[in-house]
């Protein structure tokens, strides 16, 4: 790194002054000195008891004149040299840099850095010009990062709406095979269950729309036994993957109570099971698992598995396998998973089964 002076213009201008003076000085006096002599010289050598001629008259005449003129004329030099060597050392550079520096603004590039050498005025001027520039990185840092946000949000947002939707479709399908045959009981059955999902969805809408940031999202923990939990994940599950394909098994105090965010818990079931019903060959099957404190959601499926690198970024958002066809697939599902499971004191871990498959299990804290 190149030494910084610590010094004013001023006083570098003085700096360089003073061995200019010393230099017209010392340069002045050869001048005189040589100039005297060689005046000296020429009128010793010469015969003056001859008539003068015009020859020697101008000779002389120059001599003379050469000590007014060459002392002033060296001055001069020296200043013009010495104000060369001021400018292209103490100001071209900063002044050069500022230049550069704001074109590169003017042009939107703010990925570089100010520097000057000098800690006089223009270099205490490139530093301001540094920090301006780190607080404009900063605002439009903040602001893409902000646009990223709600772009990610929204892409979150319209990912978590699809299976609530599919499983309602599911419903209505339930309900067209039936042909208007359904028992009035079932029929109630089935409308109440449409609308505790419409009430959820309409919850989960409520709770997204009032956050700006998928982190800001609060978690409403709520008290709900473990087997009325259960049996939202398996109707919730049978109708999104289908009764052929879904299996469910539980493990744990059916009338135990657990405290969690429902709705949530549900988003993290249905981002699992979806994800694995988009690469199942056959199944996808899921185990709730009681523990004392923790409740985990065990989904897998007998499709392709994970690659070793999918286990280890498959969590990121907009993660896509570079083998994935499917280009609508967001890469969100698991993301969103990861973040609510956090949300609600716990977390995911990706893995293969033993049997073959990808298998996910989501951990969540359930105690008050």
């Amino acid at each position: 790194m190149d030494k910084i002076s610590k010094r004013t213009l001023l006083t570098a201008l003085i700096r360089y002054l003073i061995p200019c003076l010393t230099v017209c000085v010392v340069g002045g006096i050869i001048i005189e000195s040589v100039t005297v002599y060689l005046q000296t010289w020429f009128v010793n050598a010469t015969d003056w008891s001859k008539e003068p001629t015009y020859r020697y008259y101008m000779t002389g005449k120059l001599l003379y004149c050469s000590r007014i003129v060459l002392v002033p004329l060296w001055s001069v030099l020296c200043l013009c040299v010495t104000a060369q060597i001021f400018f292209r050392r103490e100001i071209a550079p900063p002044v050069d840099t500022l230049m550069k520096a704001s074109d590169r603004i003017r042009n939107d590039e703010l990925d570089f850095k100010v520097g000057c050498s000098t800690d006089n005025e223009l270099g205490r001027l490139c530093g301001s010009f540094e920090d301006m520039r780190r607080n404009l990185y900063d605002s439009n840092y903040t602001l893409w990062k902000s646009l990223e946000e709600r772009k990610r949000l929204s892409s979150a947002f319209s990912h978590d709406l699809r299976t609530p939707i599919t499983v309602l479709n599911g419903y209505m399908e339930l309900i067209k095979q039936c042909g208007g045959k359904l028992a009035p009981e079932k029929q109630t059955e089935i409308m109440e269950k449409m609308a505790g999902q419409v009430d959820r969805l309409k919850s989960y809408t409520e709770k997204m729309s009032g956050v700006n940031r998928l982190e800001d999202i609060i978690p409403e923990v709520k008290p709900i036994t473990f087997g009325e939990l259960c049996r939202h994940i398996s109707e919730s599950g049978e109708l999104l993957c289908g009764s052929d394909v879904f299996r469910f098994i539980s493990d744990g105090d059916g009338e135990q109570v657990v405290y969690t965010d429902t709705e949530l818990l549900m988003e993290i079931f249905l981002n699992l099971a979806s994800n694995a019903l988009h690469y199942t060959e056959s199944f996808v099957e899921c185990r709730a698992e009681l523990g004392e404190s923790s409740l985990k959601i065990v989904v897998n499926d007998d499709g392709r598995g994970f690659s070793e690198d999918a286990m280890r970024k498959a969590w990121k958002p907009f993660y896509r396998d570079e083998s994935e066809e499917d280009k609508t697939h967001f890469g969100l599902g698991l993301y969103i998973c990861w973040l609510l499971s956090r949300k609600l004191g716990g977390g995911i871990t990706i893995e293969n089964a033993s049997g073959g498959g990808g298998m996910v299990t989501a951990e969540v804290n359930i105690m008050q």
